[in-house]
C-alpha cells in the first residue's frame, strides 16, 4: 500500500533547530543571571575606584588586578604557583579520603569503636587549621610534606563527620529486613548499609574539597615557597595589594571548578538520589 505525503507536510525533524535554539536561549539566560552579580560588583568596584571612593593602594580596582594578573601569567610565575597548589590539594585530598572515608564507616556501623573513639574525635575535631600549622613544621619541615599534611587534616574533618552521620542514619527498617531475611552482617554493610550513606560520604567529600582549598592558602602562607597561598604572602610583602588580589580570586575559581567538577561527578554516579539531582 502506497502512502502519498503532501508537498507542505512538515519533515518529522523539523522541530529540531527550534529545540537546539531553544537550549542556546536556556544556556545565554541561565548566563546572564550568574554573571549579573560578579559583573555588576566588578563594575562598581572600578567605579568606586576612579571617583577615589576606595583607596586605589588598599584596594586596587579590576583593571589593575587585570594587568598583574597578564604580567605574572605571561612569565609562567602564575601557573607554577598554580600547579604547586593544585598538587598539594589533590594529594590531601585523596589522603584525607583514603583515611577519613574507612575509618567513619567502621565509627558509624561499630557501637564498640564508636564509644572507644567518641572522647578522643570531640577533642580533635574543633581544634583549627591554623593551629597544626606549627607542629606540621616541626614534623615535617617546610614544603610539600607540611602543606599536603594540613590539606589532608582541613579535608578530614568534614568527610569522617559526614561519614559516620551517613553510616549511623541509614533506616534500620531496612537492616532489620535484611536480618531476617538471613543476610550477614559484612553483606548488609556492603549491599545495604554503603549504597544508602553514599550520598551523606559524596556530601563530605564535597566539604573536605572546600575545605582542602582553605588549609592550602594557610599552609603555603607559612610551610610552603611556591602555590597561590605563598603568592599571596609574597604579594604582601612586597606591598603589592594587585598581586593579593590575582591570588584571592585564583583560590576562588580553582575552588569554584572543583567543586562544580565534584558536584557533576556527583549527580552523574548518583544520579539515582534526587537530593543530588538539583543543579548546586
Amino acid at each position: 500500500m502506497t502512502v502519498a505525503v503532501q508537498d507542505g507536510a512538515p519533515a518529522r525533524g523539523a522541530p529540531v533547530p527550534a529545540r537546539k535554539a531553544g537550549a542556546v536561549r536556556r544556556l545565554l539566560t541561565t548566563l546572564l543571571v550568574y554573571l549579573v552579580m560578579p559583573v555588576g560588583l566588578l563594575t562598581a568596584w572600578q567605579v568606586a575606584s576612579e571617583l577615589g571612593w576606595v583607596s586605589a593602594y588598599l584596594l586596587p580596582p579590576p583593571s589593575r588586578a587585570a594587568v598583574g594578573f597578564w604580567e605574572i601569567a605571561t612569565d609562567g610565575t602564575l601557573w607554577t604557583h598554580v600547579k604547586a597548589s593544585l598538587f598539594r590539594s589533590i594529594a590531601g585530598f585523596l589522603i584525607a579520603t583514603s583515611i577519613a572515608v574507612p575509618l567513619g564507616v567502621v565509627v558509624g556501623w561499630s557501637p564498640l569503636f564508636r564509644k572507644l573513639s567518641h572522647i578522643t574525635l570531640l577533642l580533635l575535631i574543633p581544634i583549627p587549621i591554623t593551629a597544626w600549622i606549627s607542629i606540621a613544621i616541626v614534623w615535617f619541615g617546610i614544603g610539600d610534606a607540611s602543606a599536603v599534611f594540613l590539606v589532608a587534616l582541613g579535608a578530614a574533618v568534614p568527610i569522617l563527620i559526614n561519614t559516620v552521620h551517613g553510616v549511623e542514619w541509614v533506616e534500620p527498617v531496612y537492616i532489620e529486613a535484611a536480618r531476617m531475611l538471613g543476610t550477614g552482617p559484612r553483606q548488609i554493610l556492603w549491599r545495604i548499609v554503603l549504597p544508602a550513606a553514599l550520598p551523606n560520604i559524596f556530601t563530605g567529600l564535597r566539604l573536605g574539597l572546600r575545605n582542602s582549598w582553605a588549609g592550602l592558602v594557610v599552609a603555603e602562607m607559612i610551610g610552603a615557597k611556591s602555590g597561590v597561598g605563598y603568592l599571596i604572602w609574597d604579594a604582601r610583602l612586597m606591598m603589592r595589594s594587585d598581586l593579593v588580589i590575582v591570588g584571592m580570586l585564583m583560590v576562588g575559581v580553582l575552588g569554584l571548578v572543583s567543586d562544580q567538577t565534584m558536584s557533576r561527578a556527583g549527580r552523574r554516579l548518583l544520579r539515582w538520589h534526587e537530593g543530588l539531582s538539583r543543579n548546586d
